[in-house]
């Protein structure tokens, strides 16, 4: 996906489900809390949805067939990714938003404040306002670039801090 400057929520959410399967199937991870024992993770559930659909070992274009095949059994946890992923990556840029702010469940307004702070600060994507799993994300070309030109040391880092997290989970899933 680093070679497209526009990607709809629904290929990026399809990518994220294939990425996170071995994760969550065969290494038996979660990657949200358990509340009065039931998995509260979207991205989670989404998984655990198809997997009787796919055999061991599945490749990551299996998982992705697999997606689009059961999309309308998926559409319920997309819907809840989109408002946590697309808009939440950007929250370290907005630094008037806050966390809690209500606006992050107001997709046309923060698509608005997207854009207004885009004005300012050039950020590294902006939304275009489109409906549901239909919206685009549009790469800025600088950052594009940038994001091309340090992709392994990204990865790595991302690699780095997706092992500590998971860590963190396992530590905490075993003291409760």
């Amino acid at each position: 996906m680093i070679y497209k400057d526009t990607i709809e929520f629904d290929e990026i959410l399809d990518e994220m489900i294939s990425l996170a399967y071995e994760d969550v199937v065969e290494k038996g991870y979660h990657l949200g809390p358990l509340i009065h024992q039931k998995r509260t993770n979207a991205l989670e559930n989404a998984i655990l949805s198809i997997q009787k659909y796919l055999p061991e070992n599945c490749s990551k274009q299996e998982i992705i067939i697999c997606v689009k095949q059961h999309d309308e059994d998926l559409k319920e946890y997309k819907k809840l990714l989109i408002m946590q992923t697309p808009y939440r990556l950007l929250s370290s840029f907005l630094v008037d938003v806050g966390g809690n702010d209500p606006i992050w469940n107001r997709p046309k307004d923060i698509i608005e404040t997207i854009k207004d702070y885009n004005e300012k600060y050039r950020l590294p994507y902006i939304i275009e306002n489109d409906r549901g799993l239909k919206r685009r994300v549009i790469v800025q070309p600088e950052w594009r670039d940038f994001l091309m030109t340090n992709y392994r040391v990204i990865m790595e880092w991302v690699h780095d801090e997706k092992i500590k997290y998971l860590e963190k989970r396992k530590i905490e899933e075993s003291a409760s």
